[in-house]
């Protein structure tokens, strides 16, 4: 009779245990039934449609997306050949949302974050969907009250602008404890001052004490000052532009946001020899032989432990809470769900300036 009770009990929890894996496993399914915007083929148009959830890997999270901006590079991924990418794919830089997952020892369920995400590393990694996945030192833990529809313009810009300057303009950081620091250590040149990354380089320049002189068509003038650059050109002719330039030469940096050769023209022109460092890559004419046009592909992805500290563990929290005036994020436009990403993708070609265009992946469902 021993033994026959044994084997029941042998049996009854084998039965109760696979029953458990199988609630388990039919209930981590439908929590992260997930939908993504998809691009099948190289220039194909978006489709919405189911997407997997894959295991996440050592230092990686899970993210319910709240919001996720649509950047300049989702836009050229999908109709030009800027960048190797695999397809299909999930485009989508940057997002903000909350941790239903997570296998890095700084995260934990439920935390409130922004992360900038390697969308060209495979569909699992872009932002155009339900759950994404972001690997640590691209993701910081911000307040639980945050405007995540404010917060969301940032990620993508800041990373940027913080890798160039610590990496490429030799610039540094502001100083936490002293953001309002005396103007003493030279002027930058940031060409284009209403862009995501020139609004943001324009306010990290400021607040370590360099003067700041930058560009701005007439339209997005007053939004570009209102940022505390020292000098704005407004872009009204070409020999303007060149001519105020030189009048605030010499410049310890030159920082390209628009990134065309008709800008690195003008600047060439106005600084005739140096280094100018751009978003976008492009050659100038022969006849600038002084001037070295540098750029680098995701930059994000090559922050020294320091920088990430800065804007992971320091910047990002402050800039975040609710009422902190440190930082002015770009001004965003709720466009919708899912279904409005190819839409979203077609005006940012078109050309979109002072605004971040930005997707709810989640709407309609129960939020994050």
């Amino acid at each position: 009779m021993r033994w026959i009770r044994r084997r029941l009990r042998r049996r009854f929890f084998t039965t109760d245990y696979l029953h458990t894996i199988h609630c388990l496993f039919f209930d981590m399914t439908e929590k992260f039934a997930n939908k993504a915007a998809w691009i099948r083929a190289k220039r194909g148009p978006v489709v919405i449609d189911d997407a997997p959830t894959p295991e996440l890997a050592e230092h990686q999270v899970r993210i319910k997306v709240a919001y996720t901006g649509i950047n300049p590079l989702d836009a050229k991924l999908q109709s030009f050949d800027v960048f190797p990418i695999k397809f299909p794919a999930i485009l989508g830089l940057e997002v903000t949302g909350r941790v239903v997952e997570s296998h890095c020892p700084n995260f934990s369920v439920g935390d409130t974050v922004l992360a900038s995400l390697d969308a060209l590393s495979g569909p699992q990694y872009g932002g155009f969907q339900k759950y994404t996945i972001a690997q640590m030192g691209h993701i910081a833990k911000i307040s639980d009250d945050a405007d995540l529809l404010k917060v969301v313009t940032a990620p993508v810009a800041l990373f940027t602008t913080v890798y160039f300057f610590t990496k490429e303009l030799h610039l540094d950081l502001p100083d936490m404890s002293n953001l309002s620091p005396a103007t003493t250590k030279g002027t930058v040149l940031v060409y284009s001052g209403s862009s995501a990354t020139g609004a943001a380089a324009i306010q990290l320049a400021v607040q370590a004490g360099y003067k700041v002189v930058t560009t701005s068509s007439s339209r997005n003038a007053d939004y570009v000052r209102s940022l505390g650059p020292h000098v704005v050109i407004e872009r009204t002719s070409e020999d303007h532009i060149i001519s105020a330039l030189k009048a605030e030469l010499p410049y310890i940096a030159v920082y390209d946001n628009f990134g065309t050769v008709d800008t690195g023209n003008v600047i060439a022109q106005a600084i005739g020899k140096g280094t100018i460092i751009t978003l976008v890559p492009y050659s100038l004419p022969s006849k600038f032989n002084d001037v070295v046009v540098k750029f680098q592909a995701t930059p994000e992805r090559h922050l020294s432990p320091s920088a990430k500290k800065f804007l992971i563990e320091d910047y990002f929290p402050l800039i975040s809470k609710p009422g902190s005036t440190v930082f002015k994020f770009q001004p965003g436009r709720l466009l919708g769900g899912l279904d409005q990403v190819q839409a979203g993708l077609n005006e940012q070609l078109k050309g979109v300036s002072a605004t971040k265009l930005i997707i709810a992946p989640n709407q309609g469902s129960n939020g994050c």
